[in-house]
């Protein structure tokens, strides 16, 4: 029998009754739970109905290489970015974007990005890493030194009177380092502090990530990773209502039709068997909790880089927009690319459509469009291939090396005008 094979035939064996009992009164309750609390209409944006006060991602948990080959921008392409913690937008700049628009509704992610502008235009790549919490570029300078950076050198730097305001009455979040203090940060932080220990010792953790070949990273996931009560922890802590209440919200999941946790656990047991470990810094920082350099960084984290990224963050401009209002505003302009995240998740198929007429009015020709579905696809209609083109083959072939894991499908699309 073939190591696939195996796999395969591990990750369907039966649980154990009790734990099958357990999981699927979880998983019955992930799903009414999740269900009756959201309350938004048909033609809602999630914007409407979610509290976007605070920090939802403290980090960027899509996959920058499939971006940026996805959009393949040229050198003065101007591109539309959904912001969240401001990662993928500043990476553009490496392929010569002339204006990377990062657009968020959320304030608190707008706040994250001025911070991290300001902070590329006043420090040295050390301090910069060491702001943001992590510990590969420098020593550890400990809670105060890091809010000392941020007053005497970063905070005079952030353009935005309210980005300014937002980080002086919330210095703990600078205390307890920036890149945890996101919603979903923290909820990995609970994953890993209560579900892997279940079955795997840091040990075994460390020794995942040393994998360096792709056959002893696969052997040592059939034969000492895929525990049962790894699966079974992960698919109940990934159900709907975990993941809506503590990761992300339980209005993001209206139009969610699967049992989420089982969805996650084949996912994220794909990845973790199958792609690269060596060069996978989220796998690392949800294993560990910090990004060392030894499963490869972030392109905007990367010390070769910090230097082009710095001498062209002024042509990030942040707007405080919902995205469907602002590209039907004179003020949008035309863009030669879009990156819109996972937006299209929480929206009906008619809303979508709308979306698609205006980013299809606003680009240019031969603009590439990319996002990801999590749990709810969405592709171009058929209704649309005179508008959008689907980049089928393309899109199949970077899904299969996303190392984020959990997407569905990465998506990418190309506009056509006459």
């Amino acid at each position: 029998m073939s190591s696939t094979t195996t796999t395969a035939a591990a990750s369907q064996a039966p649980l154990p009754l009790h734990i099958r009992i357990f999981s699927s009164f979880i998983q019955f309750y992930h799903q009414s739970l999740g269900r009756k609390t959201v309350q938004s209409g048909k033609d809602a944006t999630v914007e409407a109905s979610v509290d976007f006060s605070k920090i939802r991602y403290s980090q960027v948990w899509e996959d920058t290489r499939l971006l940026r080959q996805g959009l393949r921008l040229k050198p003065q392409s101007r591109v539309l970015s959904i912001a969240s913690a401001g990662d993928n937008a500043f990476a553009l700049l490496l392929d010569d974007a002339r204006e990377v628009v990062a657009i968020d509704f959320s304030p608190a992610q707008l706040a994250l990005c001025g911070l991290k502008i300001a902070a590329y235009k006043t420090l040295t790549y050390e301090e910069f890493t060491q702001l943001l919490g992590f510990e590969f570029a420098g020593e550890d300078i400990g809670a105060d030194g890091r809010v000392a950076l941020y007053q005497d050198k970063v905070r005079a730097a952030i353009a935005n009177d309210d980005h300014r305001t937002y980080w002086d009455e919330n210095l703990d979040l600078i205390r307890n380092k920036i890149i945890h203090i996101g919603r979903l940060e923290k909820f990995f932080n609970i994953y890993r502090k209560y579900v892997i220990p279940l079955g795997h010792y840091k040990s075994t953790v460390r020794t995942l990530l040393s994998a360096k070949d792709q056959p002893k990273q696969i052997k040592f996931f059939d034969s000492v990773w895929n525990k049962w009560i790894w699966r079974a922890g992960t698919r109940a802590f990934f159900g709907q209502m975990s993941l809506g209440h503590l990761g992300r919200d339980p209005k993001f999941f209206e139009h969610v039709r699967l049992d989420v946790g089982a969805f996650l656990l084949e996912k994220v047991s794909n990845g973790i068997r199958n792609i690269p470990i060596w060069d996978n810094y989220y796998a690392e920082y949800v294993f560990t909790g910090q990004q060392s350099g030894n499963n490869g960084l972030p392109d905007y984290l990367v010390r070769e880089n910090y230097e082009i990224i710095r001498s062209r963050i002024d042509r990030v401009k942040l707007v405080h927009a919902d995205v469907l209002k602002y590209l039907n505003s004179e003020e949008s302009g035309h863009f030669d690319g879009y990156n819109l995240s996972d937006i299209f998740e929480w929206m009906s198929e008619d809303l979508f459509k709308t979306f698609l007429t205006a980013i299809h009015n606003k680009g240019t020709p031969d603009a590439r469009i990319c996002y990801w579905n999590l749990f709810v696809p969405r592709e171009r209609p058929e209704d649309f291939k005179h508008l959008i083109r689907s980049e089928v083959d393309l899109a199949d072939a970077a899904t299969a090396k996303d190392r984020t894991y959990f997407y569905r499908r990465f998506v990418i699309e190309t506009i056509l005008k006459k």
